[in-house]
């Protein structure tokens, strides 16, 4: 990525939960490791290409962080890394506490309707105790914030975990231009209602703190405005705008996008091209293939069971047809999350036993083999309840050479952008996943190959450097006194 942001404030600010580095000990010598995450790896790319300097600060509970800090190992990264990685020290315990039970618990599954899986647990009597570490760990991070920030700097927020920061940054650095981006869906109503009023108002109006609050999907920017309107505050939803405390705050769609040079680049590498070369040599059968972590959110159980369901009712098709999956462990230590790969495992352990070999699982974080495996499939499942964007629903097109098709759950932002995915309306319909998965195998070469092309131009059209051009040049905007460029979202 050598495209330079030609937005040139005095300072940019980035505040997200996992940095781009960190720090461990082997053998008393403290080594620096590469953190990956998608968004860990989408602001790594834009932040050194921004011509303004930029910290990037971060919350740590590592001890060797810690270490690393005292020495002075951080602030002699900037030059190696085009921007300043600064990093906040929490306990261990409050972080877990702020993380796993109020972050996971309450707002990762109420954000993404997976409160079956993901049991919503709030004290019943007093509900924002169960907010208290969070309070604290955005304080925390907020005055670091407030410490570090020239006058008038820009200060992107990112996503679920620092909802508070927004206000709380207000409070401390009044001339701070501020701008939140959810990297998450907003939930629709029926998940709001079920947490207490008194949480939503909390989360709602600690965002309310920003000038600009930026969404993937209009969808979810809509659905913000209109829990605003159900909370009783002022909203204006044809300008896209929020009245509160006194100021306007704007809601806005910035889509996230991949970048295509890079990614193409890293498809075409070796360790990718064995695992392309490894998949095909396997068989000559046709593949449905997910790339997924292992999170309820992104509903592998269901995709498996689909499978199975197509199988049962096609067992001709198991000759010739394959289930490859890249899946991605996540929050192991959470019984929750224990219990949903528990089920995935069993499934695909029944379907192995009915059609031996039929389902191939890669388990680990290796993106030489993800990115190899999508290069051959067929059928590309994406097929989460609920997700922000998806990046590896644009991944697929982009990378794949044999025209596969996506089948992309309208819960994932990309599917506004996707229009040559076979979208998939009920993401929680195991049959209807199964119709969707047999009538992608079944379309012509020419379908195939027009909507493959569809979704390579749609994903084209824009690049991560400009997705974070657009927010700063809007927060710039807005607090000068103008509109911003991004028009309001409507559903």
């Amino acid at each position: 990525m050598t495209k330079v942001l030609h937005i040139q404030p005095e300072h940019v600010v980035l505040l997200s939960d996992r940095g781009p580095v960190r720090f461990t000990s082997r053998s008393g010598q403290l080594v620096l490791e590469r953190q990956s995450s998608s968004v860990t790896a989408l602001l790594h790319g834009v932040a050194g290409v921004i011509a303004s300097p930029v910290t990037w600060v971060t919350p740590s509970t590592s001890a060797a962080d810690a270490k690393a800090m005292r020495l002075g190992l951080f602030r002699d990264l900037t030059s190696r890394l085009g921007y300043s990685p600064d990093v906040v020290l929490i306990h261990e315990q409050e972080y877990e506490r702020y993380y796993y039970d109020a972050g996971v618990r309450i707002i990762w599954s109420a954000w993404h309707g997976i409160e079956d899986d993901i049991p919503i647990q709030c004290d019943g009597e007093n509900p924002l105790a169960s907010l208290a570490s969070y309070v604290r760990v955005n304080r925390r991070l907020s005055s670091r914030i407030a410490q570090v920030a020239v006058k008038g700097a820009i200060v992107a927020v990112q996503d679920y975990q620092f909802m508070l920061a927004p206000t709380i940054i207000r409070g401390l650095r009044p001339d701070a231009r501020i701008v939140h981006f959810s990297h998450t869906p907003f939930p629709d109503s029926e998940s709001v209602a079920k947490l207490p009023s008194a949480v939503v108002r909390t989360l709602v109006t600690g965002m309310l703190g920003a000038d600009l609050l930026g969404f993937q999907s209009a969808r979810w920017a809509y659905r913000f405005l209109q829990c605003c309107l159900r909370l009783g505050l002022d909203v204006d939803q044809n300008h896209g705008q929020v009245r509160y405390g006194g100021r306007q705050i704007w809601v806005r769609c910035y889509p996230v996008p991949v970048d295509v040079l890079s990614l193409t680049v890293r498809s075409k590498a070796p360790g990718a091209h064995r695992w392309a070369d490894k998949t095909r040599a396997d068989d000559r059968c046709s593949r449905i293939v997910r790339v997924d972590r292992l999170d309820p959110a992104k509903n592998a159980l269901r995709g498996f069971e689909a499978y199975s369901l197509l199988l049962h009712r096609r067992p001709s098709l198991a000759r010739d047809l394959r289930f490859v999956a890249c899946l991605v462990p996540s929050r192991e230590r959470l019984p929750e999350y224990q219990r949903y790969a528990g089920k995935v495992w069993r499934v695909i352990d029944d379907v192995n036993r009915r059609h031996p070999g039929s389902i191939t699982v890669h388990y680990g974080d290796d993106q030489d083999r993800a990115l190899g495996v999508m290069r051959g499939y067929d059928v590309l499942l994406v097929n989460p309840v609920a997700d922000g964007m998806n990046l590896v629903a644009q991944e697929g097109p982009v990378i794949n050479t044999n025209d596969g098709v996506v089948v992309l759950s309208l819960g994932a932002g990309a599917a506004d952008l996707l229009s040559g995915a076979a979208i998939l309306d009920r993401p929680r319909d195991v049959a209807a996943t199964a119709d969707a998965l047999e009538v992608a195998l079944l379309l012509s070469p020419a379908e195939r190959r027009d909507r493959a092309n569809q979704m390579r131009t749609a994903v084209s059209q824009l690049s991560p450097t400009e997705w974070l051009d657009r927010q700063l040049a809007d927060v710039l905007a807005v607090t000068s006194g103008s509109t911003p460029s991004c028009p309001p979202p409507h559903p």
